[in-house]
């Protein structure tokens, strides 16, 4: 199966998980299109001085890849910057948020797995 991430379907989210401001999440791959492990595949862009606040899930493990744009991710309540090509991971049961803390919109793609078993 081929999806192209750029042309998928828009949704918005108004202050995801409590953050600021207005995000839009394009659901590439959901877990009804998957095998195995994975929960799904979203695009997500975050306009300059936007946030998806600082939350935490269950048993899965979510990557955070940046494609565009730099910001300040918190991770168990550390702060890191991240840039372009970073990869972040966000272990199970986790807590982890995005800051948007520029002028220029971040993309970025998250990918979640879950450890339950098919």
């Amino acid at each position: 199966m081929i999806k192209n991430y750029i042309t998928c379907d828009k949704v918005t989210d108004q202050n995801s998980h409590d953050g600021q401001g207005e995000i839009e999440i394009q659901k590439v791959f959901r877990r009804e299109e998957l095998k195995g492990v994975w929960d799904f595949a979203l695009r997500v862009t975050m306009p300059a001085n936007s946030s998806m606040g600082s939350h935490m899930h269950g048993d899965e493990e979510e990557m955070y890849i940046i494609l565009k744009g730099q910001g300040v991710m918190t991770i168990d309540g550390k702060q890191q910057s991240v840039v372009e090509g970073d990869m972040i991971l966000n272990r199970p049961f986790g807590e982890h948020g995005l800051l948007n803390n520029s002028d220029k919109e971040i993309v970025l793609l998250i990918i979640q797995a879950s450890n339950k078993t098919v």
